[in-house]
């Protein structure tokens, strides 16, 4: 095989963007932006990230990662919090990214000598921290005074201006009351006894329905934090990142094509990278045709479907009794519809017997919703597209 022949996506389908190529979100960083000046004042900042699947919260999160780390010259940590349900265990595990972060800096080893006993070095040539700590008490010390950890942290931090931590994927801390009362403690203490000197920025990241479950913990949740929602990217938006995307792996692409992957994408940036890359290597001749499209789309909405639909819909939707109404959802897939209009057009008197249980069975699995009148919604437009492609597929 010669490698030096072989094609390399400029695309990243499943991954967060890399800071250096992300696009669009301006109005959301220059507003973030505003608050951070207030950090490096002593104010404590916190900001709560959320949007629905699929748009792009964890690359925006990275971004800002990034951002305060070069620009505002903050030890900034990006946790992803999946499988973690306690606090003890989230403190844990942000001491630990914040050590493995100053690692390499001249003036960490102070910090190192007093949590000696708690630390050890792991991996190739001691690379990594691990930090673990000899008796729950200590770490429950930590845990209840994380401000004045955190503020010790930035004393001894000399040539940085605070601490940045982002914790992504707050899921399962929003299942019990602690979280939301420690956190509102934490804000509380920044507040008044350490006013004026915290340095210290927190961004929450999740879907809408876990903020909600915060507040419902603790009403004075919402309260506290700078709230950004991160929706579909502008057409334009969308537009540019294909054209210049392309142009990095020296790919044209003319403007019909263009517009189909647009409309397609519907802005959001999961789709934007499947529609991508599946039609870069559909692409032979380092020119995107409509047939490259055309195969591209059809392949990503099935991508989207192993990855997201089918973990979902296998167990219960699947089924001969609703397998046409699912093809039928494909040959005319859109995000809106209505149940009516629906059966009247394209179900025949078996199909619409079973339409109600099947549209019962989509709400409880959270993929479709109602207004309660007959009319129905795509809770994310990476159903429709899947179901596309299903029918697509099967009947090419």
């Amino acid at each position: 095989m010669d490698l030096e022949n072989e094609k390399e996506t400029p695309f990243q389908p499943g991954y967060p963007v890399d800071p250096d190529k992300f696009k669009g979100r301006r109005d959301i960083i220059e507003n973030i932006n505003r608050y951070l000046l207030k950090i490096n004042k002593g104010e404590a900042q916190h900001f709560f990230l959320t949007g629905k699947r699929g748009m792009g919260k964890t690359s925006l999160a990275s971004y800002i990662n990034e951002l305060v780390k070069r620009k505002y010259k903050m030890i900034g940590v990006h946790i992803f919090n999946d499988g973690f349900h306690d606090v003890d265990s989230l403190v844990e595990q942000i001491i630990e990214r914040l050590l493995n972060e100053i690692v390499s800096e001249t003036w960490s080893q102070k910090i190192f000598d007093f949590l000696e006993e708690h630390i050890e070095q792991v991996g190739l040539l001691g690379a990594s921290i691990k930090f673990n700590p000899k008796d729950k008490e200590y770490l429950k010390s930590i845990k209840d005074t994380f401000p004045s950890f955190l503020t010790d942290l930035i004393k001894n931090s000399p040539d940085k201006s605070g601490i940045f931590i982002i914790i992504d994927d707050i899921n399962g801390l929003t299942e019990t009351p602690e979280f939301a009362n420690w956190y509102k403690s934490f804000t509380d203490t920044m507040a008044t006894e350490f006013r004026g000197k915290s340095n210290v920025g927190m961004m929450l990241v999740g879907y809408p329905e876990k903020l909600n479950s915060l507040f419902e913990h603790n009403p004075s949740f919402n309260r506290i934090f700078n709230h950004y929602e991160v929706e579909p990217l502008h057409k334009n938006e969308v537009s540019d990142f294909f054209t210049d995307t392309f142009k990095r792996a020296k790919i044209k692409v003319n403007s019909n094509v263009l517009e189909t992957m647009v409309v397609f994408s519907s802005g959001q940036p999961t789709l934007m990278q499947e529609i991508g890359d599946s039609v870069f290597w559909e692409d032979k001749d380092n020119f995107i045709s409509d047939d490259d499209v055309n195969k591209g789309i059809i392949e990503a909405g099935l991508r989207i479907g192993k990855k997201f639909f089918e973990p979902i819909i296998d167990k219960s939707i699947i089924s001969p009794r609703y397998k046409s109404i699912l093809e039928k959802m494909g040959k005319n897939a859109e995000v809106h519809f209505k149940k009516k209009e629906f059966e009247d057009s394209l179900l025949d008197e078996e199909e619409t017997r079973a339409f109600p249980d099947f549209l019962k069975k989509a709400r409880d699995l959270n993929i479709l919703e109602t207004d309660g009148i007959g009319n129905y919604k795509f809770l994310n437009v990476m159903y429709p597209l899947y179901l596309l492609s299903l029918s697509l597929k099967n009947n090419s």
